[in-house]
């Protein structure tokens, strides 16, 4: 393992939509930023081997020309095959409404409008690469307080948490990337990515915000 780790690329982005002169230019602008970028039509042009070979990977998804539901189907079922971790974004995106319901989907860690200066997108994709949610304060307060109307949590006395869930839970309400969190654990990423789901599952989560939301609220 830390032999395939120490021959892994850090970061990688993959622009996907159809609109292949719009992309084209964003991923030469990121190219330039020293953002290591490439352009699909669709997440199938993307291999397996491709995103095994990179620790993290960011799909930078083009909210007009792609379904982001069914890009979040298709790589939900890769990422949990793979010890790399796996990232959605996603630009073009119409208003806040719009980011408010992005907000709320799983593997989705920000989101960017059309008019996005592109000093904002790089600050914002390399701030996804470090763990972090980038969606305006405003959004995120707004889907919170929809979450907790509309898709409420389980309580502490409701669910059944290993010790080791509870580790994982408390490390990733610190902010930590899912490589960080195995690194303080001592376990794989892998096995992270399985506590994950499961803990997701357990407090009827959909997201890492619910998550860290409901750790902050019964730890």
């Amino acid at each position: 393992m830390d032999e395939l780790m120490d021959t892994q690329e850090s970061q990688k982005v993959y622009v996907v939509g159809g609109q292949h002169l719009q992309n084209a230019l964003l991923t030469e602008f990121l190219d330039k930023a020293s953002i290591t970028a490439s352009a699909v039509k669709s997440v199938d042009q993307v291999h397996e081997d491709d995103l095994r070979a990179v620790e993290q990977n960011l799909f930078l998804v083009d909210f007009h020309s792609v379904d982001v539901n069914d890009v979040i189907t298709r790589l939900l079922e890769t990422d949990k095959r793979l010890d790399s971790e796996i990232l959605i974004g996603v630009f073009n995106v119409d208003d806040d409404d719009d980011l408010s319901r992005l907000a709320g989907l799983p593997m989705v860690n920000g989101g960017f409008q059309h008019d996005c200066p592109q000093g904002l997108l790089t600050k914002g994709i390399k701030s996804m690469f470090e763990g972090e949610l980038w969606f305006p304060r405003k959004v995120l307060q707004q889907y919170l307080v929809k979450s907790r109307a509309f898709n409420k949590t389980f309580g502490r006395n409701e669910v059944n948490l290993t010790d080791r869930e509870i580790e994982v839970l408390k490390v990733m309400a610190t902010g930590a990337k899912n490589s960080e969190i195995a690194t303080v654990l001592n376990l794989s990423p892998h096995t992270i990515k399985t506590h994950i789901y499961n803990i997701f599952k357990k407090i009827n989560a959909s997201n890492r915000l619910q998550a860290v939301n409901w750790a902050q609220e019964n730890l």
